[in-house]
């Protein structure tokens, strides 16, 4: 959406994930909302392969390395190197060119 100002900036939508975001509050077994956040976690984990853990990237973030590998780290040889931030912008977008996809 344009308006969007503090978060989903890439407009992540899987409808999968929609139904079970839906569906969790409305479950009562602790079993059944662990499974469901569980399988949540394993489609968001597949298909966005890295993004922040808090307001400051370049400080905190993750990376999945099942689907995409090669995201830059520290000491990773890089030249010149590529800072391991989210690849989101400025110099870190050329850390894109160095992901590959797993076979």
């Amino acid at each position: 959406m344009p308006s969007n100002w503090n978060g989903n900036w890439g407009l992540y939508s899987n409808p999968e994930a929609d139904k079970l975001i839906n569906a969790i509050p409305t479950m009562t077994d602790e079993a059944e909302i662990k499974a469901a956040y569980t399988e949540l976690v394993k489609l968001y984990l597949t298909d966005v392969p890295s993004f922040t853990l808090m307001y400051r990237p370049q400080s905190f973030h993750t990376v999945n390395e099942s689907v995409w590998t090669g995201f830059p780290h520290e000491g990773d040889g890089t030249n010149p190197p590529v800072p391991p931030l989210d690849l989101t912008d400025g110099w870190s977008i050329a850390g894109l060119y160095n992901l590959e996809l797993v076979k």
